[in-house]
């Protein structure tokens, strides 16, 4: 073999899908988390928030802020204390 010559093509790309078991697995923090979701969702009603570090990301411009905590259902800003 000279150069850049290879004797077997190289491997195919195959897409990457998660195998039966990996699903079954993670089932129950998925259920888990849908359930804590729906929770928040109604305690918002109530008047609860669910506060969490918001930032803002725009990948077409390549560029990340922080937008302070904010409410992960309304998006409404945390005015402190």
């Amino acid at each position: 073999m000279q150069g850049s010559e290879r004797a077997t093509p190289p491997p195919k790309v195959v897409p990457f899908e998660p195998s039966l078991g990996a699903r079954v697995a993670r089932a129950p923090f998925h259920l888990a988390s849908r359930i804590a979701d729906s929770t928040w969702n109604v305690l918002h009603v109530l008047g609860a928030h669910r506060w969490r570090d918001g930032y803002e990301t725009d990948p077409e411009r390549g560029w990340s802020r922080y937008r302070g905590s904010r409410c992960t259902i309304c998006d409404s800003p945390w005015e402190g204390w």
